[in-house]
């Protein structure tokens, strides 16, 4: 999934004449706290509310307020786990998207990200959640998709998290169906033992809850 499949055109971007209480009545409205500011139609960066709430003129237009702007964007042909990795590492609340021409296409925004990660990781499909644990040597993607498969079942998405300070993964995997009982002993008798199983609606809801805070939480949100 690229970034310009995500891309929302609903937050303003901060022209020349927009003043910073203009700005932080956008933030307001948007529950965001970064905004893409503009010169004319060139994108300039993104000015952050704690910046917007110290300077001391709130009829300023931002552009003549002298506010440092963080200088940050990725093009529309890049995948969107780039915008996740930059908008972790700097607690952004929204990621600019310009062209190859560098024209402005609009911003990606946390909920715009969470419906991508959706998309990606099929949790609105039905079908079963398992999380297994194993060391990093015994994990072979061929191995346990071949035994997902001859249990009748197809991986639907799957991504591993690595242990920290370990040689352990953790895999989370996606299944298009709740018939597991033989599927986890069949993964079970070739060495990969399944941790935890969610099966119905409510435990899979729970589960990309609890991912969704440990995301926020990460971010510092």
């Amino acid at each position: 999934m690229l970034a310009i499949d995500l891309v929302s055109d609903l937050i303003p971007l901060v022209s020349d004449r927009d003043t910073v209480q203009q700005a932080l009545n956008w933030m307001d409205l948007y529950r965001v706290i970064h905004l893409p500011v503009s010169e004319g139609s060139r994108y300039l960066g993104l000015v952050s509310e704690s910046d917007l709430l110290n300077y001391p003129e709130p009829n300023t237009p931002v552009s003549h307020s002298g506010l440092n702007l963080i200088n940050v964007h990725i093009t529309d042909n890049q995948h969107i786990y780039e915008a996740i990795e930059r908008m972790a590492s700097l607690r952004l609340t929204l990621m600019p998207v310009l062209d190859s021409a560098k024209e402005y296409k609009g911003c990606i925004t946390l909920p715009d990200l969470l419906r991508g990660i959706n998309q990606m990781t099929a949790a609105g499909q039905p079908g079963a959640i398992l999380l297994m644990s194993m060391a990093e040597r015994d994990y072979a993607l061929s191995t346990i998709s071949r035994i997902i498969e001859e249990n009748n079942a197809k991986v639907l998405s799957l991504y591993v998290t690595s242990v920290p300070e370990s040689r352990e993964v953790i895999l989370t995997i996606k299944v298009n169906s709740t018939e597991v009982n033989s599927m986890i002993r069949s993964l079970e008798r070739f060495g990969y033992p399944v941790k935890t199983c969610f099966l119905n609606d409510s435990q899979s809801d729970e589960f990309y809850r609890s991912r969704y805070e440990e995301l926020m939480k990460y971010m510092g949100m």
